[in-house]
């Protein structure tokens, strides 16, 4: 009896030992395990993860592949495994692999930093390394569609994009400045957006100074209506957020860099995207934009001028010429009129004086003679001048009759009219 609980007790001990040796090695904290233990049976897959990276930096991406697999078998949470094993999937065209990849890094988000997969070449955290690399391969999926010359986007997507994109760039120019929906029309923002896209490309040198001339010289009069030729037809529909086209062009460039993709391929996409964006020769043209005629929408006209001068997409001169003839259309209408009415006085106070200076000739002679019928002709003439002249009418009594003798005039037409509607200065 006391041998059988002696076997009992051995075998629960043995149990015991067993199963927390189960434990022990399928633990991957290796703090509460001592290092000569772990060394001989926790295996962390930092040997097959560096082997991957020697492969991959020698160009054999499906080795490297292969052994960042083994090292994550090991430790699925193996960071540079896990980079490496990313970039090898990218390279082999396994986008969907790469994915998860990243997306596990992002969520492990470690401290360990690398060089592989940098855009500066200096070292970064991993986990930020994998936002940017997903934010490629989400962009290498989907891809710009372009239709007879156009971005296929809707129209909300686009208002979304531009108004977000011109609201950014403002604010780095000036906090206080309006927001963009309440300043510029739908039409507007889709124009601004492709000229930002036109000048951020020419700074990065993704397109020439004749390229980008061309092409802002031939559309400029969607920012400078009053100065400029109208632009062409297709620079106010919908267009995609500048940073997706810039990136996009960004990506190219690299696979050409990286001989994913060829030079040719790069430099057909690269002028498809350019085409659709602002044509240098546009076919069809926007029919003018009439100037504003009162003062409010002078004034918001001259506001768009400085957010447009602030975002560097025009000149100062250019603008100084703009809003000298938002100025000069200003009230256009009153002067037109007070033109007119100007033109049509003279006219008929010339014909009246010829009237007047006829019979001052005839009752001006030496020998004056009583002309009943004369008289009420001459009063009547100078009554129904329409403009006051200065004239001296006297009366002179001859053969008990009185004769009105005008003895001095002047002709109005020598003399300058009178400006029936103020100058107005510019309000603002």
């Amino acid at each position: 009896m006391f041998s059988a609980k002696i076997k009992s007790l051995m075998l629960c001990t043995v149990c015991t030992t067993l199963i927390s040796g189960c434990c022990l090695f399928n633990s991957q904290d290796t703090t509460l395990t001592p290092k000569w233990l772990s060394d001989l049976y926790i295996k962390d897959g930092n040997s097959d993860a560096s082997d991957a990276t020697v492969a991959y930096s020698q160009g054999d991406f499906k080795k490297a592949l292969s052994l960042c697999q083994e090292s994550l078998d090991d430790n699925p949470k193996n960071q540079q495994a896990l980079l490496v094993g990313a970039l090898a999937s990218e390279k082999l065209g396994r986008y969907n692999r790469a994915r998860q990849y990243y997306e596990d890094l992002i969520i492990i988000d470690g401290t360990e930093t690398s060089i592989l997969g940098s855009k500066s070449g200096s070292p970064e955290k991993i986990s930020q390394i994998a936002k940017q690399r997903l934010r490629s391969i989400s962009i290498k999926q989907s891809k710009l569609v372009i239709e007879n010359n156009k971005f296929d986007i809707s129209a909300e997507a686009a208002k979304t994009q531009n108004k977000s994109t011109i609201n950014k760039a403002l604010r780095k120019k000036n906090s206080s400045s309006p927001s963009a929906d309440k300043l510029f029309t739908a039409d507007e923002q889709n124009a601004i957006s492709r000229f930002l896209v036109l000048k951020e490309m020419a700074e990065n040198d993704f397109i020439s100074k004749e390229e980008f001339l061309s092409r802002r010289n031939a559309n400029i009069g969607a920012l400078l209506p009053l100065t400029k030729q109208t632009p062409g037809a297709d620079v106010i529909r919908p267009v995609p957020s500048p940073d997706l086209i810039i990136e996009r062009i960004s990506i190219l460039k690299e696979g050409v860099e990286t001989r994913a993709v060829t030079p040719r391929e790069f430099a057909a996409e690269r002028e498809l995207i350019i085409e659709a964006l602002m044509q240098p020769n546009p076919r069809e043209r926007l029919k003018p934009k009439a100037p504003s005629k009162n003062i409010l929408d002078a004034a918001k006209d001259i506001r768009k001028l400085e957010a447009l001068y602030n975002l560097n997409l025009i000149t100062s001169s250019e603008k100084a010429a703009e809003k000298t003839a938002i100025e000069k259309y200003l009230g256009i209408n009153k002067e037109h009129k007070a033109q007119n009415q100007t033109q049509l006085k003279p006219s008929s106070s010339t014909q009246t004086d010829k009237e007047v200076s006829s019979s001052v000739s005839s009752s001006t002679a030496p020998n004056i003679q009583p002309a009943p019928v004369g008289v009420v002709e001459v009063k009547t003439t100078v009554e129904e001048m329409p403009i006051p002249l200065k004239t001296k009418v006297d009366t002179v009594t001859q053969n008990g009759e009185s004769v009105a003798l005008i003895t001095s005039s002047q002709n109005v037409a020598s003399s300058k009219p009178q400006n029936l509607v103020p100058a107005v200065s510019s309000p603002f």
